[in-house]
């Protein structure tokens, strides 16, 4: 029987018994696909779920545009997606000149606070943020079932709450207040705050106000009307407060993001390095197994194998090696954001964890593809060469 006769299958058995052949030998061009699609799907997952934590946190507060002061960009940014304590002040006309605006369609503003520790069950590690009940649509949106805040009272972020453990009744700046209900996790920085009503801030001492005084606020966030030119808004809006900071919803996060790319150059350097190497070692793998095989080829080309069979018999095998590699990257580059990620400020700050989304797949998906690519490519040349050899020379060479 002429191996044409045998079809897909008996290549296909060749193949898988070519691969375990050499085994150690196949088994480090593995660990060579394993390590490039591991460090492929890792970079991709990396970049693709931090920007979702970015964007993600930016909708979470619901504003269209954030007003800080000027000098204050950065510091906003640490306490949106880091959760850092930072205070800085402007004028609250700023508040009132935008509000009235045509194009806006809801204003709030928030006080930013430091806390102090004032013996037993006292709030520390978090932010004290005054916000007014009657325009807020950023504190409430996570607290749908909660009742207004009455004097006396706050509301905690999700990080707080378990700070706080059982503990209902907490010392907030010397003084006992009541916890009326908790935020959801926002995976942002409310959930490190502590929220309370602005008409309590008049309670409140000089000493532990610090730096604020009445008639200044924070920040502002604004919700605009649809179909309003936002960069012509932002225009007016600086041209009216040459001081004032404004980002926009897709502007958080920019430093974040500076940082990321710097980080994905080394990843592409490294996952380039990688590829070429990977390749040597493929066609050097393989160049070897030619070598060793060429009897073997012979006689299958004398019972009628033809080049084509030969070719897709080698690559076969190289098929195999580079998905089992591949497959094993996969895991691997998962396991490397699980674990790994969390030494990287980026993410242990965003709370970022690989998910099972399609996107992710796909990633992966295409890192997977890569790697296999990459084994091909590699194989292709001495697997040519092979299958170009006239069967009785190769015979005779063996």
């Amino acid at each position: 029987m002429s191996m044409a006769g045998t079809g897909v299958y008996s290549i296909a058995g060749l193949a898988f018994r070519g691969v375990f052949r050499k085994l150690f030998r196949n088994s480090v061009l593995v660990l060579a696909v394993a390590l490039l699609v591991g460090l492929l799907d890792f970079a991709l997952l990396f970049n693709n779920i931090v920007q979702e934590n970015l964007e993600a946190a930016a909708r979470k507060l619901g504003a269209d545009l954030v007003m800080v002061p000027a000098q204050a960009i950065a510091n906003v940014e640490e306490f949106i997606l880091e959760s850092k304590e930072k205070t800085f002040y402007m004028d609250k006309g700023v508040y009132d000149q935008v509000a009235a605006l045509p194009e806006i369609q809801a204003a709030t503003y928030q006080i930013y606070l430091t806390t102090l520790a004032s013996g037993c069950c006292s709030i520390v590690n978090g932010q004290v943020v005054a916000f007014d009940q009657q325009t807020d649509f950023v504190v409430k949106a996570w607290l749908p079932d909660a009742p207004a805040l009455q004097p006396g009272q706050v509301y905690i972020g999700s990080y707080v709450y378990e700070y706080l453990g059982l503990i209902d009744t907490p010392t907030l700046f010397g003084t006992k207040v009541k916890v009326a209900a908790h935020l959801k996790k926002t995976g942002t920085g409310l959930d490190h705050g502590l929220f309370m009503r602005i008409e309590d801030l008049g309670s409140i001492t000089a000493e532990a106000a610090g730096q604020y005084r009445p008639g200044m606020i924070s920040i502002v966030f604004l919700k605009i009307k649809q179909g309003v030119d936002l960069e012509k808004l932002i225009a007016t809006i600086q041209n009216q407060n040459p001081t004032i900071g404004i980002m926009r919803r897709g502007d958080i996060g920019q430093d974040v993001r500076a940082t990321l790319m710097d980080i994905i150059r080394i990843f592409a350097f490294t996952i380039l390095v990688s590829s070429v190497l990977a390749i040597l070692l493929a066609w050097s793998t393989f160049t070897a197994m030619a070598n060793e095989r060429r009897r073997e080829v012979g006689i299958l080309r004398a019972i009628g194998g033809h080049r084509l069979h030969i070719v897709a018999l080698f690559l076969l095998e190289a098929g195999i090696i580079s998905l089992l590699g591949g497959l094993i990257g996969v895991g691997l580059g998962h396991l490397m954001v699980q674990f790994m990620g969390n030494n990287f400020h980026i993410i242990s700050r965003l709370g970022t964890v690989t998910t099972l989304s399609f996107q992710n797949i796909l990633l992966s998906g295409i890192a997977l593809l890569a790697g296999v690519s990459v084994c091909l490519i590699g194989a292709l040349a001495p697997v040519a060469r092979l299958a170009n050899m006239e069967p009785l020379v190769a015979i005779k060479e063996e």
